[in-house]
């Protein structure tokens, strides 16, 4: 079964349809790739739709390049797809094509329109980037090999969507942008072409939200339930004592009622005692009837 961030990628893919949308996409790939210079350009990628789609990138960018395609299958990992470019003629070539520089990939961004910036970037994410399973929490990540470009992304998008605010840190060399707040990460996946995974997030956070509810309630009401149980039995030793030492006829009829029923119900509510009583009482009348109870028991109890 797919992974959350291989349907979102997949989702991505089946977004790019315009000839600019495609151009701006793989612009996007080899500025988020690890291996992109003017003797070689190198993708790798496991996401099937990508590999799929790549032919037509190529096709609309430099449609008379050539590129060697491997498909490396393996048992228990997901497989890889590797397309390379090698070179310095061919490299310069599809560089020249999509306005890069691999030595200075950062001002790559800059010309960049917001509708090309957010396929841009949605290729170096479907090339380099991740998303947590909304399940498991939010996380969601771009690793730039390139530390300028990361900061002009991190810039250009600040500039373009100020409310997908990416966040930078360094792993093993490489500049992670990242995000870890769901509407920051909901609102970066629609800025990249991504809604239903979005949406996708949006449903989970409302799940685990009633959810959370439901918990906080459920063990509201088992607390109250213990309270209700604890005050019963309480209540039950003490009109057990007044029993067993003046007897239950020496109080006024109208605790001798409440004692009786709660007797007979040691469980149950308060609520439930009084419309149990000839005339029923409020919750407020039998608590303090019972209180009475409590105080006469007491007396009897330090005597």
């Amino acid at each position: 079964m797919a992974s959350f961030s291989n349907l979102t990628k997949q989702e991505i893919c089946g977004s790019i349809r315009k000839p600019a949308e495609r151009r701006a996409f793989l612009t996007g790939i080899l500025l988020g790739s690890r291996r992109c210079s003017a003797e070689e350009i190198v993708l790798q990628t496991e996401c099937e739709a990508l590999a799929g789609l790549f032919p037509q990138l190529m096709q609309t960018a430099a449609p008379k390049l050539k590129y060697d395609t491997e498909y490396r299958g393996r048992n228990s990992r997901q497989a890889v797809w590797c397309f390379t470019v090698s070179g310095r003629n061919d490299t310069a070539v599809l560089c020249k094509a999509l306005g890069i520089q691999p030595e200075h990939r950062a001002d790559a961004f800059a010309s960049l329109s917001e509708s090309a910036f957010a396929a841009a970037l949605a290729g170096c994410f479907v090339i380099s980037g991740s998303v947590t399973d909304p399940e498991r929490g939010y996380h969601l990540e771009i690793v730039m090999p390139d530390a300028d470009a990361a900061e002009a992304v991190r810039r250009k998008l600040a500039d373009f969507q100020p409310t997908i605010p990416l966040k930078a840190t360094v792993r093993k060399g490489d500049t992670i942008l990242y995000l870890k707040q769901n509407e920051q990460i909901c609102d970066a996946l629609t800025f990249f072409g991504a809604p239903n995974a979005s949406m996708s997030l949006v449903e989970q956070q409302i799940y685990k939200s009633f959810r959370s509810q439901t918990n906080r309630r459920m063990n509201c009401d088992l607390a109250n339930i213990d309270k209700t149980i604890a005050a019963g039995a309480q209540q039950v030793q003490d009109i057990e004592l007044i029993r067993r030492t003046i007897g239950l006829d020496a109080l006024p009829e109208t605790l001798q009622e409440i004692a009786v029923v709660r007797l007979q119900d040691p469980e149950a509510s308060l609520t439930d005692l009084g419309a149990q009583c000839n005339p029923p009482l409020t919750r407020s009348g039998v608590h303090h009837r019972l209180h009475r109870i409590s105080e006469i028991a007491k007396k009897l109890s330090e005597q």
